[in-house]
């Protein structure tokens, strides 16, 4: 107990300090500096958590809402002329209902028996029109209800504010694991999602709709219910800029590789590293998990904590870790369809070893989201985009080209699908949450992940003795000696073809020659 270092992410009281020693004693070769998790065998830090939690709303803009985003007036005007125009074309109703939402409101119609449905979907445009809206959608029937849809377009749209959305009593009673507090639903209701029931994420949608903001407020509502030694996070930010304001949280919430300077990967060069050292820690973990004889990550932790598992075969505590990619498009555009498969990878296994993956991008293309990453991405945010196709690359139906844009979105998960507003993070509020975060006390590093292991099937046979071309030798040698290499003179010297003399060129490559 002497060697017990009191650097992690609360501060003990001496009274705290003395349980902990006690608890110990039954594991003599744990300590604090080897195993971060005895943190979770004590549970001693739900207070400094909870205070914490109320430092840190204080840091958020409390945006005032108005009372009535849509006053009865206008409702009852919109609904007048939904009735007329459908009467215009032979359809009657029996019923008409309003719900007011932050920046859409809901009216549900209940036609007369009888009447068609597909011909109400074809006068969508009609509707639109009549009430001179900037577009409408029509969601025909309501599932779970007898009843269609017809979103409206608030003419003063609310901002709903991060602050109202965490400081609700919803988020602060729920007990998901890994709870997503994304925004207000259209009946104004608080909307979180569990990432771990998801368990990967796609998020879609045009430049300039909000799609940052949106991860903004992912990452913000994970920090704000997980401790530091419950989380991690892998941050990979093509642009540099996004996911920069996160660094200093290095020594609290998020993991690298042990050699890399930033926390926050951002150079290219680094990402299939990266990928492949989750790729081994994902087997680690199998591993760690059938030795425990246990199915899932929860199980494996509460074992953990009850002392079931020694330190000293292994066994630790396994944090939550989820990676965040900001622009997928340029990921493949940069590092190449071999970044595909490690992805694919942790998406088909990982979610029983709690590692989870949160791709965004603004270019929702069949050969940017293929096949095999919708398969694993059952998870799915779409937010405003210019074309149909688009919206049925990501949902998998349209819709998304119909959203109004800064933060109306639709997420989909299990064939159901929510629109939400999603919540508004400011930058400075982003920066006082990770400024109060980084004041307090942290482990000595980042969690380091294990050394990627690359496959060197599939990228060593340029170089292999076995497959190398007959005039290998000989160009080398002349390179060597002339100190100039290039394609095109091994194409002039030897009266071979451009796709030889670039293989030739590859392996002198391989071999350290060029």
């Amino acid at each position: 107990s002497s060697s017990v270092n009191i650097s992690m992410a609360v501060e003990l009281s001496s009274e705290t300090f003395h349980q902990m020693e006690n608890q110990l004693s039954q594991f003599a070769s744990v300590s604090v500096e080897k195993d971060i998790s005895v943190i979770h065998i004590i549970g001693q830090f739900d207070q400094e958590k909870e205070n914490m939690e109320v430092k840190v709303i204080d840091l958020l803009k409390d945006i005032p809402v108005k009372a009535n985003s849509v006053d009865r007036e206008e409702q009852e005007e919109n609904k007048e002329r939904i009735t007329t125009t459908l009467n215009h074309y032979g359809i009657s109703i029996s019923h008409i209902h309003a719900t007011v939402g932050p920046t859409v409101t809901l009216y549900e119609i209940i036609p007369a028996e009888g009447t068609r449905i597909a011909k109400i979907k074809r006068l969508e445009d009609d509707i639109a029109m009549s009430l001179s809206a900037l577009g409408i959608r029509i969601i025909a029937p309501i599932p779970g209800k007898g009843t269609i849809g017809i979103e409206v377009p608030n003419k003063d749209p609310q901002t709903v504010s991060i602050r109202s959305i965490l400081g609700s009593k919803k988020f602060q009673e729920c007990k998901y694991e890994l709870p997503m507090a994304m925004g207000a639903t259209i009946s104004n209701d608080v909307y979180i999602a569990d990432l771990c029931k998801m368990p990967h994420l796609l998020v879609a949608g045009a430049t300039g709709m909000g799609k940052s903001v949106g991860l903004n407020t992912i990452i913000a509502s994970l920090l704000y219910k997980k401790h530091p030694a419950e989380l991690k996070f892998v941050l990979v930010d093509p642009k540099m800029v996004e996911f920069s304001l996160y660094s200093v949280l290095e020594r609290h919430y998020l993991a690298k590789l042990p050699d890399e300077e930033e926390a926050v990967v951002t150079s290219m060069d680094k990402v299939l590293a990266t990928l492949n050292s989750l790729c081994v820690e994902m087997d680690q973990r199998y591993m760690l998990l059938r030795d425990a004889n246990v199915r899932s990550i929860l199980e494996y932790n509460q074992r953990f904590i009850e002392k079931r598992l020694n330190p000293e075969k292994g066994h630790r505590y396994l944090p939550y870790i989820v990676m965040i990619v900001d622009e997928f498009a340029d990921l493949i555009m940069t590092a190449g369809k071999e970044v595909e498969k490690p992805i694919a990878r942790i998406a088909q296994k990982a979610r029983a070893v709690g590692m989870h993956m949160i791709i965004a991008t603004q270019r929702p293309s069949t050969n940017v989201i293929t096949g095999l990453i919708k398969a694993n991405f059952p998870g799915r945010i779409a937010f405003r985009v210019s074309q149909m196709v688009d919206s049925k690359t990501i949902l998998d139906r349209t819709g998304a080209n119909q959203l109004i844009g800064r933060g109306d979105m639709l997420f989909s998960h299990n064939g159901s699908m929510d629109r939400v507003q999603c919540a508004f993070i400011d930058t400075p509020e982003v920066q006082a949450i990770c400024d109060h975060i980084d004041r307090q006390a942290g482990f000595e590093h980042a969690y380091y992940l294990p050394e990627p292991q690359f496959d060197t099937e599939g990228g060593g046979p340029v170089g292999a003795l076995t497959d190398r071309d007959p005039l290998f030798e000989e160009a080398a040698e002349i390179v060597v000696k002339t100190g100039l290499a290039s394609t095109s003179s091994l194409q002039r010297r030897y009266s071979i073809g451009y796709n030889r003399a670039g293989k030739i060129m590859d392996q002198l490559e391989a071999a350290g020659i060029v």
